[in-house]
């Protein structure tokens, strides 16, 4: 069999599954969330993520293929279309590092939009040196107390969990001492401050975190392997672009978030 036999028989494929989630969930008459869902199951929310966590094990390049054929059926928007850093980004990271517990909980809501998701890496004291940044995390027995102060953060005010970048061992070489975590932004002591621009306009924040308590669990990846884990997350940038289809216009745009 052929590359182009090959592609073409994924495509097929993958065009069948989409008849088949549009005939047992009609668009006009299901719940987004519902349909949304159910996407999900189908292995058509990402496509080339791992079947079990909304993928079908194809190329990224056969996404339009999916996304096309919904949008045309007039498919609710997903978490890709309006959430771009969080579906984008933090999905993958969650799927490369993250626990079982942890795919299962954050990667359904993250593409059905029912939790958005910021990223919290920048600071106001490290400029463009990310591995210099100061928010400290102490481990207090299964738990990690955060202290410190994130910048720049798109999306924070409206975010359920954020994907949170700390350094966990002040005595490491700098690169060597961070962890990462996934956070409930609705955690006491997580205060949100919009960055009021010139304009007015707020489309940046702060976020200031005081005695925040996460559950050891929720750490992504290894002690101390923060870098890597952050490493992925930004390499993952090009999937926070989404392609998606203009209902009715024949057009496409580009959802960016920064």
């Amino acid at each position: 069999m052929t590359a182009s036999t090959r592609d073409d028989a994924a495509t097929g494929e993958l065009a069948a599954h989409v008849d088949d989630l549009l005939r047992d969930y009609p668009p006009a008459s299901t719940d987004a969330r519902v349909f949304l869902r159910a996407q999900y199951d189908s292995g058509l929310a990402w496509v080339h993520y791992p079947v079990g966590y909304g993928g079908s094990c194809a190329s990224i390049d056969l996404q339009p293929v999916v996304d096309d054929k919904l949008a045309a059926a007039g498919a609710p928007p997903n978490g890709r279309m309006f959430n771009a850093i969080g579906a984008g980004q933090c999905a993958a990271t969650v799927l490369q590092f993250g626990s079982e517990e942890q795919k299962q909980h954050y990667l359904p809501e993250v593409f059905t939009g029912e939790s958005e998701w910021c990223q919290l890496f920048s600071e106001p004291g490290s400029g463009s040196d990310l591995a210099s940044l100061a928010t400290r995390a102490v481990l207090d027995g299964d738990q990690w107390v955060v202290n410190g102060q994130k910048v720049w953060t798109s999306g924070a005010e409206r975010a359920r969990f954020a994907l949170l970048l700390a350094r966990t061992d002040p005595d490491a070489e700098k690169h060597a001492g961070l962890t990462a975590f996934a956070v409930d932004m609705h955690a006491p002591g997580v205060e949100v401050r919009p960055l009021r621009q010139m304009n007015g306009g707020a489309d940046f924040n702060e976020v200031f975190f005081s005695d925040v308590r996460i559950p050891d669990a929720e750490r992504l990846g290894d002690v101390g392997a923060g870098w890597s884990v952050a490493h992925s997350t930004l390499a993952q940038e090009r999937y926070n672009m989404p392609r998606i289809p203009q209902r009715g216009s024949g057009q496409i745009a580009t959802a960016v978030a920064i």
